[in-house]
């Protein structure tokens, strides 16, 4: 225990000098310090209640007494290791993702290929690091471990008292409280900085706790608070803005009659490019570096958000938000959960009644995150993935470039007979760590080439490519194009959740999109199909929440948007943000100039919204209501 104990202090203060400005703002230091030791007894209660409680026992004899300590010294050793791991993996976690590891870490651990390639390009230091110090620091266990004296046994009527104390000392250390709720990450959580909410807790805390709420992914994740039913339905309905004689399906409370807003004779195609990790900082038109210019430049060709969110911060979560319109959940994205692999509402399955024939193009290997098995059950009738590309395809860790994915798509759709109309699906990847792409393709913004800022600026030059093609093919005319990045590149900030992180560019345009304009109000990526099956011409009955944003808004519309940061979900309505988070009362907060502060009012009306599209989010999986 007190090798543990060192390695997380150590560990913990190690961090604490690196976020010093970050807990000096927030008045901090007794507060990492003081719930340090809280969860350090947690996390050390936790291991050890049982070994323990079993120890008094095994020392009743020689014969058990003996290898019960050889095997206490081994499980030592593994319970060392494993929670020195964890924190030397912190640093490049928190680089990363501005957080201590959580159940994307896990998740991760399943891909080794691409995380692998990522780690020895971009973290090198931390693996020889590693490679260092968890062997020397296993000799030097086992060295001071050692036995030195004979194994002393225990008489049969102090053994249990002596269990029996240190069961109830370790089960109170492992609930971290005396009241009737046991300690959890929330108990930390008394800061607006959720990094520095973290720092008290271990990293191997933190990985535990989220392969248990992990459990109930299947249930639809977290209820931040109480809602009856019919009042979460009522308020979802409401909010979408039909009335409530829309809906007409009990069996399905969200299932209701689109109209589009501009029929057409002949349908249009749709091509959904999925730009991964294009955060507003990255595009000039939304104030970032420049490094979009021709995302810039077809930004006057179209529908342009100005002010849009994603719903997460990972491709899954981007993906059932923009391909079936799916509000987000604490719960692990329903592109990998089991109830949503068939007869799961997307616009490929939609589009199948209007036959269509849909396709997902993607340069790495499709099983990641599950993404061939959702697609292909829920309508789509292709997939297009690394092994499809030639030896002519430049192929980095992430797959086929940007450039190579597009230039298969644009032939593939070229190819399509006219009388057939198509949907197709193109998600990126060049834009991820390590930033892999084909050399002499851009001038590069910063040295060396593989920088995000050079990765983004290769991003779009392939999609101003693409674009440029496919104005000179025939299908241009008959196609709505959707660029919408998936998530940010990084979300990260001193603040619950960093809503400026959430900003995303969007764009809606094609040759027959001829009335440009700027869409300026709040808007979510689960507005993003509605509002293109309207423009392709198309009516009928989904179960989608977003909202049609073809049309422009009344003048005093607010727009909302929904976002999910691990644990954390934010419900924003106009400047006003209600914060969720588990076994607390929700927050009001407002967001302005980049900042999200708490707001001196209260709006009652506002929080029961953000409940109930949480809590609909929840209910929609578990009783697949999203049909």
């Amino acid at each position: 225990m007190a090798a543990m104990l060192a390695v997380l202090w150590l560990s913990r203060l190690g961090l604490a000098l690196w976020q010093f400005q970050r807990i000096d703002d927030t008045a901090a230091w007794s507060h990492v310090a003081l719930q340090g030791l809280r969860f350090d007894a947690v996390l050390l209660g936790l291991m050890w209640v049982l070994p323990a409680t079993l120890t008094p026992w095994m020392a009743l004899g020689q014969a058990t007494w003996g290898p019960w300590r050889a095997l206490l010294r081994v499980y030592g050793l593994v319970g060392l290791l494993f929670v020195a791991f964890m924190e030397l993996s912190t640093p490049a976690f928190i680089a990363q993702y501005d957080s201590r590891p959580n159940y994307l870490f896990v998740e991760y651990l399943g891909y080794a290929k691409e995380v692998g390639g990522t780690l020895l390009q971009d973290h090198w230091p931390h693996l020889l690091a590693t490679a260092v110090l968890l062997p020397t620091l296993a000799a030097l266990y086992w060295r001071l471990t050692h036995p030195k004296t004979a194994a002393k046994t225990v008489r049969l009527r102090h053994a249990l008292p002596w269990s029996l104390l240190l069961l109830a000392l370790l089960a109170l250390s492992a609930r971290g409280a005396v009241g009737h709720r046991p300690a959890n990450p929330s108990s930390a959580a008394v800061t607006a900085d959720h990094l520095v909410n973290e720092l008290p807790l271990s990293s191997a805390y933190t990985v535990l706790f989220a392969v248990h709420l992990s459990r109930k992914s299947e249930d639809g994740g977290i209820t931040y608070a109480p809602l009856p039913r019919e009042r979460v339905i009522a308020l979802v309905r409401q909010e979408t803005g039909l009335p409530a004689s829309a809906f007409k399906d009990p069996d399905v409370p969200l299932r209701h009659h689109q109209t589009s807003a501009q029929p057409r004779a002949r349908p249009l195609n749709l091509v959904i490019v999925l730009e991964e990790s294009l955060g507003a900082e990255f595009v000039g038109r939304l104030g970032g570096l420049p490094l979009t210019p021709n995302l810039d430049r077809l930004a006057n060709e179209g529908l342009w958000f100005e002010r849009l969110y994603a719903t997460g911060t990972r491709s899954v979560r981007g993906i059932e938000a923009v391909v079936a319109g799916y509000p987000p959940t604490s719960a692990v994205s329903t592109v990998k959960l089991a109830k949503s692999q068939r007869d799961f509402f997307t616009l490929a399955s939609f589009l199948k009644h209007k036959g269509y024939e849909s396709t997902f193009f993607y340069g790495g290997e499709s099983h990641f995150d599950n993404m061939r098995g959702y697609f292909m059950g829920n309508g789509f009738d292709r997939v297009v993935e690394q092994k499809d590309f030639g030896p002519e395809a430049f192929v980095g860790t992430w797959g086929a470039s940007d450039g190579d994915v597009m230039d298969k798509a644009h032939r593939h759709f070229s190819a399509q007979p006219e009388d057939k109309p198509f949907f197709g699906l193109i998600l990126t990847s060049s834009n991820h760590a390590p930033f892999e792409f084909p050399a002499g393709q851009i001038a590069l913004y910063d040295q060396p080439q593989s920088t995000v800022n050079n990765a983004v600026k290769y991003a779009d030059h392939a999609l101003g490519r693409f674009i440029d093609q496919a104005k000179a093919a025939p299908y241009w005319n008959n196609t709505v194009f959707l660029v919408v990045a998936d998530h940010n590149s990084r979300v990260y900030g001193p603040s619950l959740l960093p809503v400026e992180r959430f900003h995303i560019p969007g764009l809606i345009l094609g040759g027959a999109i001829t009335a440009p304009r700027r869409i300026e109000p709040v808007a979510s990526q689960i507005d993003l199909a509605p509002t293109l099956i309207s423009l392709m011409g198309l009516s009928g009955e989904h179960p989608m929440i977003g909202r049609d944003l073809s049309q422009p808004l009344p003048p005093d519309a607010p727009g909302r948007a929904i976002m999910q940061f691990d644990k954390i979900q934010a419900y924003m309505e106009g400047p006003q943000v209600v914060l969720l988070q588990p076994d607390q009362t929700p927050r009001l907060m407002r967001y302005a100039d980049g900042r999200l502060q708490p707001d001196a009012g209260s709006n009652p009306a506002l929080v029961e919204k953000a409940v109930a599209h949480a809590l609909y989010a929840q209910m929609a999986y578990r009783e697949q209501l999203h049909r």
